[in-house]
């Protein structure tokens, strides 16, 4: 292999080391390196230039992204060559960190000390690799997929040291391209003979696509009698024991993957879903926890994901029946919330996300886990009102858990409305909003359609004169939306129209509309719903007083 043609970058925030990389790159006659001393200055670069190679440290400095998360947001954001090879260094052997890193995929990765000669071999090594496979990173890169699968297949045909690497690549893209079956097919001749750690994993996690769970565990437990250190094993097992309804078994399955490997996100996102699926809502909060902490540094980072740690901590709270836990899981939420106002991250992202708003919410959701419904409706439309105000569309880290103290409080029509704003949208929700999003739809649905049915049945009568029958229509509506408030002044308006039709003021109709004011008292209201109050308030007032 030849250097002296080609470009180098070179990431290490050790000066001595730095210094040392420059001169090993050097000798092996690389005449064009530059060196940057942190993640931050590497991608500015690398958004004006294009380098051939890039080595990097994997450790880059206390709370600053590290190298593997470098690698990553490099390639998710296209900032480097499909034929450019990545190169992580490190001291550090720990098998989380090495595990880590090599689930980014980096071309190669280097445990220090090495020498000159490791260092060239393994560059070497990566780089003729990386340049037969060339085509099909290009594809990928440009998101043609079935020109990836095409190219990858001929690669895969032609005999060559990297045949089995072309073998692994077309797995993988048939698995993206939702064709399990065509994977079978590749990995049919490891079925037998002497097993390879690689493809008996590969044979788990297409058996696991298949629903085939039976064997994806069978196969798993074979993996992990070669290696017990598999965490991809484990995954596999969670998932296949969570599908079958065996709980424990996918809980300390999925325990296991995490304190084996315990830096990817896509690990993370398992164990919640795994975790609520049972009733973990502890473990959910631990790695919701993990994810953002895990994403603050990386191209995935969004201020959803901390709000989906905020989020499971109120889950804890609210499916625990012990009432200690309860108040100390919302205390902590509260706490964390607070800490929120400081963290670095959330105030750089000014215009596109608001921590005291998102105070308001949890507020809301706090008071609805404690039954206070009526307080929790004041928070809530409070953050709504500031939402509108500082916002041209509703910020998607906002939605989840809007909507689901909308579904507690009986919010159902802005509920419903918030939905479509995703689906309309097309947003890209994270795994955890999209959960919280679809077991509260879920949840709601038989109070919604009641509400539905007996809201339409009062409005019809409402319409026909018949108030009484109406009245009684909205009160079975208000039964599953205590606090809705498209219901409460439909039912003020019933109540009005009784109270005008007899001589004498019934004092229990009189009762019943102090009731239902004090559920719009003082609450901000949709334009709408301020219209159609304004327009009750007199005659209203006239009953019961300007109280």
């Amino acid at each position: 292999m030849t250097f002296s043609d080609k470009h180098v970058l070179i990431i290490e925030d050790q000066r001595p080391f730095l210094l040392l990389l420059r001169g090993l790159l050097n000798s092996m006659g690389a005449t064009d390196v530059i060196t940057k001393p942190s993640a931050e200055q590497a991608i500015s670069l690398c958004r004006k230039q294009k380098f051939d190679i890039i080595v990097c440290d994997l450790h880059l400095g206390a709370e600053k992204k590290n190298g593997f998360e470098l690698i990553e947001e490099l390639r998710v954001r296209k900032l480097i060559k499909p034929s450019t090879i990545c190169l992580l260094i490190s001291a550090d052997s720990a098998r989380p960190v090495v595990l880590g890193s090599i689930e980014r995929r980096p071309d190669d990765y280097l445990i220090k000390p090495f020498s000159q000669a490791q260092l060239k071999t393994r560059i070497s090594r990566a780089w003729q690799k990386r340049q037969f496979l060339q085509p099909v990173y290009k594809a990928i890169m440009d998101e043609e997929w079935d020109q990836a699968i095409d190219t990858c297949e001929q690669l895969a045909g032609v005999k060559s040291p990297y045949q089995r690497s072309c073998e692994q690549l077309l797995v993988e893209l048939y698995w993206e391209d939702k064709q399990p079956d065509k994977a079978l097919d590749v990995l049919a001749p490891y079925q037998s003979g002497k097993p390879l750690l690689w493809a008996q994993i590969a044979l788990a996690k297409t058996h696991l696509l298949k629903q085939n769970y039976e064997q994806a565990i069978a196969t798993s437990q074979q993996v992990l009698e070669q290696n017990r250190f598999n965490a991809d094993a484990y995954d596999v097992l969670a998932q296949s024991n969570n599908a079958m309804n065996c709980g424990d078994a996918a809980i300390a399955a999925i325990r296991q993957a995490i304190k084996l490997s315990p830096f990817s996100l896509p690990r993370h996102f398992v164990a919640c879903s795994i975790a609520r699926d049972n009733n973990d809502y502890v473990l959910a909060s631990a790695s919701s926890e993990s994810i953002w902490k895990l994403s603050k540094h990386t191209v995935h980072q969004t201020p959803t994901h901390w709000c989906g740690y905020v989020r499971s901590l109120l889950d804890v709270a609210e499916f625990s029946d012990d009432k200690h836990t309860r108040n100390r899981y919302q205390q902590e939420a509260l706490l964390v919330t607070q800490r929120g106002k400081f963290d670095e991250y959330l105030n750089r992202q000014g215009d596109d996300f608001d921590v005291d708003i998102f105070e308001n919410i949890v507020n809301a959701r706090v008071n609805a886990i404690d039954g206070k419904m009526l307080d929790a409706k004041r928070n809530l439309a409070s953050s709504q009102v500031s939402i509108e105000e500082k916002f041209e569309h509703v910020p998607t880290a906002y939605i989840p858990d809007s909507v689901k103290v909308m579904y507690d409080i009986g919010e159902f029509d802005e509920a419903e409305r918030l939905q479509g704003l995703i689906q309309d949208n097309d947003e890209d929700l994270d795994p955890n909003s999209r959960y919280l999003l679809d077991r509260e739809k879920k949840k709601a649905s038989d109070n919604l359609s009641s509400y539905q049915q007996f809201n339409r049945e009062g409005i019809d009568l409402y319409q026909k004169g018949q108030y009484q029958s109406a009245k009684d229509a909205f009160t079975r509506a208000q039964s599953f939306a205590p606090v809705n408030t498209g219901v409460a002044l439909n039912l003020l308006q019933c109540l009005i129209k009784l109270l005008d039709k007899n001589d004498k003021a019934e004092p229990l109709l009189i009762k019943e509309c102090k009731r239902v004011y004090k559920l719009i008292e003082d609450m901000p209201l949709k334009q709408q719903h301020q219209e159609k109050y304004d327009a009750l308030k007199e005659e209203l007032f006239s009953y019961i007083g300007d109280s």
